[in-house]
């Protein structure tokens, strides 16, 4: 996958996306649905964590790759 790339959500995760909308949607009691907020507000801390780790290790070994071909010219 090149950078430029935009990211996009597997089938599976927009099925999901659709499946959870509806039972928002349909859902008329109020403590299920601060239950299903509050659990998507854990799930969106989480990826947001796994997103800023990511993109440290991804830093890192760019950081290591360009300094092993500096090392290997010298």
């Amino acid at each position: 996958m090149a950078i430029q790339e935009p990211i996009e959500p597997s089938f599976q995760s927009k099925f999901h996306k659709e499946q959870l909308i509806r039972s928002i949607q349909k859902c008329n009691d109020l403590e299920i649905l601060r239950g299903m907020a509050m659990e998507l507000i854990e799930l969106s801390q989480k990826n947001s964590a796994i997103a800023k780790w990511a993109t440290q290790r991804a830093v890192e070994a760019e950081t290591r790759a360009r300094e092993a071909e500096m090392n290997s010219k010298n």
